[in-house]
Parts: structure tokens; sequence; C-alpha cells
């Protein structure tokens, strides 16, 4: 587990970075411009801090000079950007940046980057974590420490939306087929459950041999790992 600051103004990619750091075991704080930082940093020491290059007041590559400076070679510092210009990259990479990733970031090569960061600086690389990785952009699900991801169909990628989106990660038949832009009062309820046992299929079973995707009898279905929504 590693202690993270997350710098980002955007409210949306802020949210999705925490809960995916949360998600997989990690100890996040998340502000949005450079002032909040230093109250933040009143109080909370990081092992890694997520910079976004364009921010209010000081940008990313400032704000990543003047870390460098306070804890030399103890933090990790990563710029999450969509400036993808070569002379943003070597400001940021002299204003002591350890890396540089353009937006949209990909949740899986970001969290193998905190493990090699934290390896790099002498800390404890945490377990693997049993979260799940939805990537809707691409229509795939990336298991925790799998090669390969999971290719979704539409259907099968609404499903495993829908899912992801409710409470617990458990919701029921009605709800389902309402997600598939069906009528569950029309709906042949056997189709979503040649889809469902088509999906279940192609999931990797857990280390016990179970589905991560379970029956609720009388009540639907629920994911039984954490599953995190990325790009």
């Amino acid at each position: 587990m590693a202690r993270i600051i997350i710098v980002e103004d955007d409210l949306g990619q802020r949210e999705e970075l925490v809960s995916l750091l949360t998600h997989t075991g990690h100890d996040v704080r998340a502000v949005d411009d450079s002032l909040a930082l230093k109250y933040c940093l009143s109080r909370f020491t990081p092992e890694i801090c997520l910079l976004d290059y364009s921010l209010p007041g000081e940008d990313g590559a400032m704000i990543a000079g003047c870390l460098r400076e306070r804890y030399g070679s103890s933090v990790g510092l990563v710029m999450l950007t969509a400036r993808k210009m070569s002379a943003d990259r070597v400001a940021a990479r002299r204003a002591g940046a350890d890396s540089y990733l353009v937006k949209p970031v990909d949740f899986v090569e970001l969290l193998a980057l905190i493990d090699n960061l934290l390896g790099r600086l002498g800390m404890p690389v945490a377990p693997k974590p049993d979260a799940w990785l939805l990537l809707p952009g691409r229509a795939e699900l990336a298991p925790p420490g799998a090669a390969l991801n999971v290719s979704l169909t539409g259907w099968e990628l609404l499903l495993m939306q829908a899912i992801a989106g409710a409470p617990n990660q458990q919701i029921d038949r009605e709800e389902l087929v309402r997600a598939l832009g069906k009528n569950p009062v029309a709906y042949d309820h056997r189709a979503l459950e040649a889809s469902i046992s088509r999906l279940r299929r192609k999931l990797p079973l857990l280390e016990d041999g179970r589905s991560p995707l379970q029956a609720m009898r009388g009540m639907g279905y629920r994911f039984v790992r954490p599953l995190v929504t990325g790009h």
C-alpha cells in the first residue's frame, strides 16, 4: 500500500483516480490545486504524487519542482496530462517527475508504474489487489494479475457497467434488463440468463473455483470482487 496524493482539477477524473487507487489498497488523498496541496501536506506525507500538468495557479511542473526540493528522492512523482509535446515532457522531467503518462491514462499501466516506483524507492509493494478493472472504452475487463483482458460484447459491457454502478455491485434482473434498453415486462428473461451464462464462461474463476459473477437467489446478480471502472 502506498500513501498517494492526487492533484487534479477535473472533478470526474479526480474521483475516478481516487476510486481506482482506494479499491486497489492505497491510502489516497486528492486536491484540486497547489494551495489545497500545501494544506494536505501539512497533515499527510505522501510516497507518490500524481500531478495534472495544467492546473490553476502553479502548474504540475512547478509543483513537481517544489515537491522534489521538499522531499528529495523519497517521493515518486508521476505527471498525468493531456499535453503530448516533447517540450512539456522535458519540462516535467527537469522539474523532477519520474514518469509522464498521457491522458486518457491506462489504469493497468498506472498501477504497474506505482508498484515499480515503490520498489525503486525501497518501499514494500502491496500484494496484488483483488480489484477487477472494467475498461468501457476498450470493451474489456481486466482481471487482477491476468496477462490478457477479457473482451466483452456490447451487451456484456452494458451488463458489467450496470453491475459496477449498482450498490454493493448487486443488481436485480429487472435493472439488468433496463440496462440493455429493454422493457422488463415484455422482455424474455431467458435471453438475459443466456447472456449472463455466456459472460460467466468468459470470466476466469476465483481461487476457490467460483465465478466472480454470482447469482443471488431471488435477487439477481452480484460481482463478488471489487470492480473499478476506468476508461
